[in-house]
């Protein structure tokens, strides 16, 4: 709770500091963030040893580790960052990332003993992996919102060439570990069920997933697809993570589609 309060706070702390501060950086909220991130570090190595395991065994463990890491990665690149923040725009990501995570229900945050099949450390590397690159995803949606809002706010933002920089960059970071994902979760599920690939619901969305950001990796150097139109790809491709994150095992539910996943 202390760290989605901070996370708002940082959020409120960009949105004013063009008219506080005269610093391309705002260090308000980036101090504020940092305090988040603390915050959350001490939540999740906590949880651990009462776990016994890291915390990544349910949609609201992964939450909390997607948000850490895409505070390290946001606070990476704030400090290397030379021209005007476009941290406002990436801290909206992560509070959104943040409020699911927040109203989750009771039963979902308590720790439970593990299931055989979730004692694996192939599971580990597979969730661990799909983490690193959904807060890649995210901070390049972050820079593709940021990238729309520029004709509104040019005073106030990084330069296009920058954010189109930043977006490639980041999706360039999530590809490779969103395929160590996938080729991790195969490996578990030969494990566990004896089966490379099932055709699993979130099985098929994560495969979209990664055509459509191979699909923006190979656009990226095309400059007919540069600009507005790569930013609305890289949100698309966002929109894709996060269905594949919270929309599928929703689906799942509402239809009734057999899946072996728990999150």
């Amino acid at each position: 709770a202390t760290a989605y309060g901070l996370l708002w706070l940082a959020l409120l702390t960009y949105l004013v500091y063009p008219w506080i501060e005269r610093h391309n950086r705002c260090w308000g909220a980036i101090g504020i963030s940092s305090g988040a991130w603390i915050c959350l570090t001490v939540g999740l190595v906590e949880r651990s040893f009462m776990a016994g395991h890291w915390p990544l065994t349910n949609r609201y463990e992964f939450a909390l580790c997607l948000i850490w890491v895409s505070l390290v990665l946001h606070l990476l690149l704030e400090a290397g960052w030379q021209g005007r923040s476009s941290g406002l725009f990436v801290m909206a990501v992560v509070l959104f990332v943040a409020s699911y995570a927040v109203t989750r229900p009771e039963t979902m945050k308590e720790i439970v003993p593990l299931l055989p099949a979730l004692r694996s450390s192939w599971l580990q590397l597979h969730a661990a992996t799909a983490v690193i690159a959904y807060a890649a995803c995210g901070i390049a949606a972050g820079f593709g919102l940021a990238h729309l809002f520029t004709p509104r706010m040019p005073e106030r933002l990084p330069s296009r060439a920058d954010l189109e920089r930043a977006m490639e960059r980041s999706v360039a970071l999530s590809f490779p570990w969103l395929t160590f994902s996938i080729l991790a979760g195969a490996i578990w599920a030969q494990q566990a069920w004896a089966r490379l690939w099932g055709w699993d619901p979130k099985e098929i969305w994560a495969l979209l997933t990664w055509l459509w950001y191979l699909m923006v990796l190979h656009l990226c150097p095309m400059p007919h697809w540069r600009g507005r139109r790569m930013a609305v790809l890289v949100l698309i491709g966002f929109g894709l993570v996060m269905f594949t994150f919270i929309g599928v095992p929703w689906l799942v539910r509402l239809v009734r589609l057999e899946s072996l996943h728990g999150f």
